[in-house]
């Protein structure tokens, strides 16, 4: 919807968090006439006397509520279509299960290093709407399967990663979920799927079809994982003509993001690490894959959403991995060792993990059981490794 569009009507915004905040304020400046109703879970059902729905990524989009608004002729739209409609620079939208941030952080990163004015914002914290004035050569656009969901939009570059089950409880199935995930990626001008891209990971190097690129050691981030999503950002890359070699630089400079791969401290041996981001098994087993060869303690569970953990425990068996189990999900791994807490699990890590080994928080599982999100729980693991 353009603004011009939203004047003299009654607007709803479901979500006050920080991208609602966002929204609200956009419309106050241009679409001044718009009468706007701040909805939350007490005051949902007023949404049912407006002309236009504007909800936050959280609202799933298929509540009930939502259905009967859009059978009442309510224009149902979000934050980051309003931008889509509404913006004045190219955008490059990446999704996938896992990965989404650290490959837009190092994609922005990247053509920030060839010159080119970027934006980066979507589910990785800065609302897209905020960047609706700017006259940006890119914005790089991380979106959620929420945010894929009723996605509205043309960008000029969409990136699938990767599709792993995940977020049931929003989307409803896992079949949904990936549909979800798709229908974003489906309308992009130039679409790139990194489970068949032509960049590629072979004998230490990144490679262009036959052509050798550079090593992938220069890439200051680890994990093959991370390695593969570097090749979607140099996929991107060729698609925009830039020189690929000169990428390499950009990502030598590049740093992590927090509670990724993090590591939090060596001590007496032992080296602590934060990946506090993994919420599925498959995250946690690419994880363990990046420690190979080492003896690893692996910190595990948290919010059951219903995943199977046959390859996670497979995993741990067959790399003879120590698995210190965490409420609730933990119950599912197979192991002896069993806390409450995080603080604990560090203390007993330290006490059965030999010098030369990994004590790895990868917990395989959302925090909600726990945490507020995966930031505070990855800060409790710092806060535990320094006291405990």
């Amino acid at each position: 919807m353009l603004w011009q569009d939203l004047e003299h009507k009654k607007v709803a915004i479901w979500g006050m968090g920080r991208e609602g905040l966002a929204v609200k304020q956009v419309l106050q400046k241009y679409a001044s006439t718009t009468e706007i109703i701040e909805v939350n879970e007490e005051n949902v059902d007023d949404i049912f006397s407006v002309d236009v729905l504007i909800k936050s990524p959280g609202v799933s989009l298929y509540r009930p509520e939502i259905a009967k608004a859009k059978e009442l002729g309510i224009v149902v739209t979000s934050g980051t279509n309003l931008f889509m409609a509404n913006k004045k620079s190219k955008v490059i939208a990446v999704t996938g299960t896992k990965g989404k941030s650290t490959t837009s952080s190092l994609l922005a990163h990247t053509l920030k290093a060839y010159g080119f004015k970027v934006c980066l914002g979507g589910n990785i914290g800065v609302p897209l709407i905020d960047f609706v004035d700017e006259s940006a050569d890119y914005v790089v656009a991380e979106l959620s399967s929420y945010q894929c969901a009723d996605f509205e939009g043309s960008p000029d570059v969409t990136v699938l990663l990767n599709l792993y089950p995940e977020h049931l409880q929003w989307h409803g199935s896992h079949e949904q979920y990936y549909a979800d995930k798709k229908h974003m990626w489906s309308q992009g001008m130039w679409q790139l799927d990194n489970r068949d891209n032509k960049i590629h990971i072979k004998d230490e190097f990144f490679y262009d079809d036959e052509k050798q690129l550079f090593p992938i050691a220069s890439l200051n981030l680890r994990g093959l994982h991370n390695a593969q999503n570097a090749c979607a950002v140099l996929a991107v890359l060729k698609h925009l003509g830039l020189d690929l070699a000169k990428a390499e630089q950009a990502f030598q400079d590049f740093k992590g993001l927090p509670h990724r791969l993090e590591i939090v401290s060596e001590q007496d041996g032992i080296t602590f690490v934060d990946d506090s981001i993994s919420t599925t098994p498959e995250t946690a087993i690419c994880a363990m894959e990046s420690f190979k060869g080492r003896a690893i303690t692996l910190l595990v569970g948290g919010f059951d959403r219903g995943q199977d953990y046959t390859e996670l425990n497979r995993y741990i068996k067959d790399h003879n991995v120590q698995a210190i189990a965490l409420p609730t999900t933990g119950d599912r791994v197979e192991t002896p060792h069993h806390v409450s807490t995080i603080k604990e699990a560090v203390s007993l890590a330290k006490q059965i993990t030999g010098k030369g080994g990994v004590v790895l928080l990868s917990p395989a599982a959302p925090s909600y059981n726990q945490y507020k999100n995966f930031e505070a729980r990855g800060d409790d693991f710092k806060a535990s490794v320094k006291s405990t």
